[in-house]
């Protein structure tokens, strides 16, 4: 799970605090907690002209809790979303799978395996082939 780097947290006395303040400031104990999703956050100072960030220790909470924090990369909640989606559809009817044969209507190709025309480099202009003739224009409104 790639989750970014987090410039806010909550202190001991749970007030904000942001990283650079956190970094300059020696009194607390170096225990911060995100602000999201109230898992525990390390202070990495970085590099020479690199801001310092909190980075989440993801052990200390459930996965499921830490999938809702403001800070998970939004690619990686966007593939769990499509996943448990794909999970829902295909759990009410066993008999349905996904389509394993597409029709390009922008190259006119036919193919087989996953939504990706490698004429066009994109599943974009994909349908499947008992839609094709549904969802074109007839020949002569094209012209």
């Amino acid at each position: 799970m790639r989750i970014l780097k987090c410039y806010l947290a909550n202190n001991t006395r749970n007030q904000f605090v942001n990283a650079k303040e956190a970094a300059k400031a020696s009194d607390d104990a170096g225990y911060w907690t995100c602000a999201s999703c109230g898992c525990e956050l390390l202070l990495r100072t970085g590099e020479a002209g690199e801001a310092p960030w909190f980075e989440h220790i993801r052990y200390s909470i459930p996965h499921q809790r830490l999938m809702k924090c403001a800070w998970v990369d939004p690619e990686e909640k966007a593939r769990a979303r499509e996943k448990k989606l794909r999970q829902v559809v295909y759990s009410v009817d066993k008999n349905v799978r996904p389509p394993q044969e597409w029709h390009c209507v922008l190259c006119d190709t036919a193919y087989q395996g996953n939504k990706y025309c490698r004429n066009c480099k994109s599943g974009l202009y994909s349908t499947e082939p008992i839609l094709r003739d549904t969802l074109t224009m007839p020949v002569r409104f094209a012209k």
